[in-house]
């Protein structure tokens, strides 16, 4: 599996976790703010770490 397949299929996994909790219902604005946020965070980790590994082979 190629790095960006990793990547992408990690954000979907972030994603279906994220949906999942908020479906419950009882998760405040707060919490789903907090949630977005570090799946965009781990999202970015993931970009920097794909660039970084893309940068070591060239």
């Amino acid at each position: 599996m190629s790095r960006v397949s990793e990547v992408t299929n990690l954000q979907q996994q972030r994603i279906k976790e994220m949906q999942e909790r908020m479906k419950s219902g009882d998760v405040s604005d707060a919490m789903k703010m907090q949630l977005m946020i570090q799946n965009v965070t781990q999202t970015l980790n993931d970009i920097s770490q794909t660039l970084a590994i893309i940068a070591d082979k060239q």
